[in-house]
């Protein structure tokens, strides 16, 4: 039979449980209508999993990939996994899908309160439509260190991304090792006040997507009397610079393996001399320009500000 006879069947079978349903119910118990329901959701559950005819044939946890593919960064409802699952387990197989086979899939459960995501606890997005490789071997990392007590959700999150240096992780990953929801405030503790260089879309690394962190540098730690620029002031500074040198002009873009510079904020007027932790006393700069800048080699323009 094909899949529109099918279709067409389950259809009718809708239509006939739902009008035996009118006919019957107001003389029915509580129970009896529920049965009678429960004919009727089974039915339209055989017509999600028949909704697209490639899908039909596949398991359920292939449907919800498929599924996920064909909406790459779009909210997805928990109501539309069921659907297009057929089962109620659907929250195990996305588990599955982001754990074991690497796909990034953001939930409202992991939301970062101080980033631009929103999602309710029931919505997923896919980020990507290919798998991570190594999103394997994270998660192993980040069970491993899940378990450890020392240092707290802040030093969990800390040795998590020490452990993958330069790659990105995802909110799911750091809201599983810090065990909080607060794990948002935790990692912008440990870059504005403890001076480690992680970068997100709002801050030098346009590249990245929402959800996404990326430890650059564990040699580059921010002096001390170099930190307490919050978040919003930070965020504030790339996006005037648009994520580039303001002396050479370096962004992202030109990154190379030989010459793997980031991008840091830097004090017009000294901190460490009275200069405040505003916009206006505060420029972008490389890794490389930021250093020599601090040797005395090169001067910043009056200018540089506008």
């Amino acid at each position: 039979m094909s899949n529109n006879s099918i279709v067409e069947a389950l259809i009718s079978e809708v239509e006939n449980n739902l009008a035996n349903y009118k006919k019957k119910y107001k003389g029915l118990s509580w129970r009896d209508k529920v049965l009678l329901l429960v004919e009727v959701t089974g039915s339209v559950k055989k017509l999600g999993v028949n909704s697209n005819p490639d899908a039909a044939i596949v398991c359920a946890r292939e449907r919800i990939r498929l599924y996920f593919q064909e909406n790459v960064g779009v909210v997805i409802t928990a109501v539309e996994l069921e659907v297009v699952s057929g089962i109620s387990e659907y929250g195990r197989r996305v588990r599955e899908l982001r754990v074991q086979d690497g796909y990034k899939i953001l939930t409202g459960c992991s939301n970062d309160p101080g980033a631009d995501i929103r999602l309710r606890p029931t919505e997923y997005v896919l980020l990507e439509s290919d798998p991570d490789v190594s999103a394997a071997r994270r998660w192993y990392i980040a069970n491993r260190i899940r378990r450890e007590k020392q240092g707290g959700s802040k030093g969990r999150l800390l040795r998590y991304l020490i452990e993958n240096v330069k790659q990105v992780v995802t909110t799911e990953e750091l809201a599983y090792v810090a065990k909080t929801r607060e794990f948002g405030r935790r990692i912008r503790e440990l870059r504005t006040e403890e001076g480690y260089s992680i970068a997100t879309m709002f801050t030098g690394r346009p590249d990245l997507k929402m959800g996404e962190y990326v430890l650059e540098d564990i040699e580059r730690i921010a002096e001390s009397h170099d930190r307490k620029i919050s978040f919003d002031i930070q965020r504030i500074v790339y996006d005037r610079a648009n994520n580039t040198c303001q002396l050479c002009g370096w962004n992202r873009e030109k990154w190379k393996r030989d010459d793997p510079r980031i991008l840091e904020i830097h004090h017009v007027e000294e901190h460490v001399d009275g200069g405040p932790n505003i916009p206006d006393n505060l420029v972008l700069l490389c890794s490389r320009c930021h250093d020599e800048v601090h040797a005395g080699r090169r001067e910043l323009p009056p200018n540089i500000i506008g």
